[in-house]
């Protein structure tokens, strides 16, 4: 077995995307995506609908894998979809 990395025990640095790729997925998925703060410094408030769902979070380039975890949750998505294209046989990772 091995142990995850002492500075990343969580995976938060390891499964990080970039934040156009996590939108993408979202709205793949029927999740309306409304940008309504935009910062200097790259994040920008988003707010995120699907259903009786409601969230809003800043978001910064690139998304931390915790964040991407709770979004899957949040919405129901498999967590696998926002790393790999599902909708192909082989399912290529969605970023280099």
């Amino acid at each position: 077995m091995q142990l995850p990395p002492k500075g990343d025990p969580h995976g938060d640095f390891a499964m990080q995307l970039p934040r156009d790729t996590v939108l993408y997925v979202l709205r793949e998925y029927g999740v309306e995506v409304e940008c309504d703060t935009p910062m200097l410094d790259g994040r920008a408030l988003r707010t995120l609908s699907a259903d009786d769902v409601i969230e809003c979070q800043w978001l910064p380039d690139p998304v931390m894998g915790l964040m991407v975890r709770y979004l899957a949750r949040k919405f129901g998505i498999p967590t696998h979809a926002f790393y790999f294209d599902i909708t192909q046989d082989v399912g290529p990772p969605r970023h280099h």
